[in-house]
């Protein structure tokens, strides 16, 4: 019984541990510098398996509050463990995946050695506002919605970057290489985690259709817009990014029909 009501607290620590394995897998990367033709790779061969373990992690992000509130085993300690693994899976991996890309940007460039390390520090943008937002979420009471962009939406839009460089999607790879395109993503994404913008709690309460009508409604459309973005169009990474701003634009009409504008 005491491993049961343990069992939130077990899959937290599971989400912990995926992101541990994240930032493993994220420098088992190397920057290959071919001076012959004076040309730049990067390869991010591991980045994919990084990813993996963040996705995997945003889902066992969802599953321990709603498995805590089934076995009605919620507790304080819970919560602060949860907000401490979403700091690192979600708070310190991405800010280490755009530091990298921006790095990147750099390191394809002809001044690629006229600035020091610490100059791609943008990326961590992304991990001061995680931090931000997780602390005033634990201060904050609870509510059917969030006030900003949840830190695991955030973080998987950002590790989709890497895996779409990589694929070149629709010619993405070159303006996503761009420092000021990457520093405008962790600068929009930070805005977006710290706004009070109302955004649709991802966590059900029960299933019935009554109280969790609009989080079902963003599973059905975000499903549907995955489903296009593959089918039709042949994306694959891609497509995280384009749910991610359903998410957003679904918050968005949610507040002003509720609003009454």
């Amino acid at each position: 019984m005491k491993l049961l009501r343990n069992l939130p607290n077990l899959l937290t620590l599971l989400n912990l541990l995926l992101g541990c394995w994240a930032i493993v897998y994220i420098y088992y990367d190397h920057l290959l510098i071919m001076d012959a033709q004076r040309n730049v790779y990067v390869d991010m061969g591991r980045m994919q398996t990084a990813a993996l373990f963040v996705m995997v992690a945003a889902v066992i992000d969802f599953l321990d509050g709603f498995v805590a509130r089934l076995l009605r085993a919620q507790s304080a300690i819970g919560q602060q463990l949860d907000s401490l693994a979403d700091m690192v899976t979600f708070g310190l991996v991405p800010g280490l995946i755009m530091y990298q890309l921006i790095a990147r940007s750099y390191y394809v460039s002809a001044e690629a050695f006229d600035y020091p390390i610490l100059y791609y520090s943008a990326g961590f943008f992304l991990t001061l506002c995680a931090a931000w937002r997780l602390a005033r979420f634990n201060t904050e009471q609870a509510s059917t919605t969030f006030k900003g962009l949840p830190t695991p939406a955030m973080a998987i839009f950002v590790i989709a970057l890497p895996l779409i460089i990589q694929n070149d999607e629709w010619g993405a790879a070159a303006w996503l290489s761009g420092k000021w395109v990457l520093m405008g993503i962790a600068f929009a994404l930070g805005w977006l985690m710290t706004s009070r913008i109302p955004m649709i709690s991802l966590k059900l309460h029960g299933f019935s259709y009554s109280a969790n009508k609009w989080s079902y409604l963003l599973i059905g459309i975000s499903v549907l817009t995955f489903i296009i973005a593959v089918s039709l169009f042949q994306l694959t990474f891609a497509a995280i990014p384009l749910v991610i701003l359903v998410y957003i634009i679904l918050s968005i009409i949610k507040n002003l029909i509720e609003n009454g504008i």
